[in-house]
């Protein structure tokens, strides 16, 4: 076998008159131009399009509210945001798919950039513009760039820039422009991974709210049975109340059921409006309702009470057995505090606000209108540290206990309420007529049918630190047992307008990341057609025949193929001795006299 030292050939002089054959030129430029600007431009666009397609054709936007009284203020409505109805996580995959291929793009414009960079290299030899030529190393760094389209070839060339500062050649513009190039493509690559991973953190699954108008929905209003809608005095005995010998009666018992919050088609809630608080009649929560907005027509009573205890009762006149109370309006008894008594609340009403005339039986009810209470609270339990200064509270004699007297009104309302998700959004209340005032006022003050849920009302009250607490917590208590002692006289209604909330699961996306993802694609599909277009202007002459030489096997050929690279061929491989089954020779290394190492050529023998 025999052995040479280097390649057996000198560097051709340039040649710039000799054209080669077309039919040993080096084809299938237009090829890979056209190859490169498909794998650049069409993947990007599919992705985007399929992304934005999916996103749009399964957009979910939140159907117009039955009126405005059923708006609700959510996230659904932010303009910054698309919500799909699609799960989160087959949205990010489909957006994935750019930040995976956008890397290897970046290889590809890199091939279309080479047609340039050979056509200034061809056109620098043949003027012999020497500094536009690349040295060894400039040529190898080129090689790589070519080769690898990564970080790792991007990193040799800064080195060479800053590490070589001082020694280094300068740079001539081929290097220059596909470093470039490089950048640009790394860059642009991750700009869409960095894109993507933000819309894959800002899409996330959320619960939407679609409205639309309720069908075949339950009657959650109230109003008066037809025979309710002219009482003119408390004796509603042909409405909701009835006479026999032993008194007054209720003519049903649904009441007693809203009463002790057993009925399934009344309820009395509690409504707040700053300092005021409503008793109001609705339906019991269900879970039909629990998707169901409405307007509604029902009633409600508000009441106010204030200690008079002070005006009432003397105290140094408190006996063991009882306490005697005269108010300076038309109110007087005892209140038994004798061993065995129970707490109890005794109680008058009046025409007007002066308390003057407690005879209301017959007389047409005005509204607001007023009563008065006496309250016994805490038998056997002495007062609370708070009730024990308060002037307006009174201990029992024997065994303690404490003694309220109270002066109040009572105002009914006709009311016209909003209920958006289970919460109440509009409330507006107008006084009712004397229709509604006599039923209320009637019901409650002849049959003391609601009379043990005030007395527990106010037991639990009067654990409170005044006067004021079991006043205000008797109030509140009077209003729900007076509206539903009076239920019996309300007959449901329809809402006046309903709508029905449907949850479903969507995707909410963001658009600023999903703008972001799909600029940064088409900036990538944008820069692979500025390169083809400048390829092909210039892929014309020779600059295909340069550009297929600025590659690694071309450059093995040149240096150990000896002249066969000066044949023309229509493919690099064909530089190759072994292409044509001659057996070209075989590569190793060696180490030289001066001690370094080189490359040998060895020829079979």
């Amino acid at each position: 076998m025999d052995k040479d030292h280097g390649p057996t050939y000198s560097v051709p002089d340039h040649d710039t008159g000799r054209r080669l054959p077309s039919s040993t030129r080096i084809g299938g430029r237009i090829q890979e131009i056209l190859t490169a600007f498909a794998v650049m431009t069409l993947p990007m666009i599919l992705f985007s399009g399929l992304l934005l397609g999916l996103i749009f054709r399964y957009r979910v936007v939140q159907n117009d509210f039955v009126s405005s009284n059923l708006a609700f203020d959510s996230d659904q409505h932010n303009a910054n945001a698309i919500f799909v109805r699609l799960s989160a996580s087959t949205l990010i995959v489909v957006s994935s798919w750019s930040s995976t291929i956008a890397p290897i793009l970046v290889s590809f414009a890199v091939t279309l950039v080479s047609y340039p960079i050979a056509r200034g290299i061809l056109s620098s030899s043949k003027s012999h513009d020497v500094t536009q030529l690349p040295t060894p190393y400039q040529l190898s760094l080129m090689l790589r760039m070519l080769t690898s389209a990564a970080p790792s070839a991007l990193w040799g060339w800064l080195k060479y820039c800053f590490g070589w500062k001082g020694r280094r050649e300068s740079q001539c513009k081929p290097l220059k422009s596909l470093a470039t190039m490089l950048i640009l493509g790394i860059l642009l690559s991750a700009l869409v991974l960095a894109t993507d991973t933000w819309l894959h953190f800002t899409t996330i699954t959320v619960r939407f709210w679609q409205v639309v108008p309720a069908l075949d929905a339950p009657t959650v209003g109230f109003g008066v049975y037809p025979n309710c809608t002219d009482i003119l005095q408390p004796y509603s005995i042909s409405c909701n109340l009835n006479n026999p010998a032993s008194g007054m009666v209720l003519l049903q018992n649904d009441p007693v059921k809203v009463l002790s919050n057993v009925s399934d088609s009344m309820l009395v809630q509690i409504h707040t409006v700053g300092a005021n608080h409503y008793a109001y009649m609705t339906r019991p929560k269900s879970v039909q309702l629990d998707s169901l907005d409405y307007t509604a027509k029902t009633y409600a009573i508000q009441s106010y009470c204030t200690p008079v205890t002070s005006q009432c009762i003397n105290p140094e006149n408190v006996a063991g057995v009882s306490t005697p109370y005269k108010c300076p309006f038309a109110f007087e008894g005892k209140v038994n505090t004798a061993v065995g008594a129970q707490n109890s609340v005794a109680m008058a009403y009046f025409t007007d606000s002066s308390g003057q005339d407690n005879s209301t039986s017959g007389e047409n009810t005005n509204n607001p209108y007023y009563y008065a209470a006496m309250v016994l609270v805490n038998m056997r339990n002495p007062r609370t540290a708070g009730q024990s200064s308060d002037p307006e509270v009174v201990e029992g004699g024997h065994g303690g206990a404490t003694i309220v007297g109270l002066f109040c009104n009572a105002t009914t309302y006709d009311v016209e309420y909003s209920s958006v998700n289970g919460t109440i959004t509009r409330f507006v209340t107008y006084p009712s007529n004397s229709s509604i005032t006599n039923i209320v006022q009637g019901t409650q003050a002849l049959t003391d049918v609601g009379k043990a849920n005030l007395v527990q009302a106010a037991s639990v009250a009067g654990l409170g630190q005044s006067a004021q607490d079991i006043s205000d917590a008797f109030a509140l208590s009077y209003s729900q047992t007076a509206l539903a002692a009076a239920s019996g006289a309300f007959e449901p209604r329809d809402a006046l307008e309903m709508q029905s909330r449907n949850e479903i699961l969507v995707a909410r996306v963001p658009k600023a990341p999903l703008m972001a993802l799909v600029i940064a694609n088409l900036l990538l599909v944008l820069l692979g057609i500025i390169l083809t277009i400048i390829a092909l202007l210039v892929v014309q002459g020779e600059t295909g025949e340069v550009q297929a030489r600025l590659s690694i096997p071309a450059v093995m050929a040149a240096y150990l193929e000896g002249d066969r690279v000066r044949v023309p061929v229509k493919d690099v491989e064909d530089m190759f001795e072994e292409r044509r089954g001659n057996g070209g020779p075989r590569i190793g290394l060696s180490k030289s006299q001066e001690g370094g190492w080189s490359f040998g050529i060895w020829r079979l023998s």
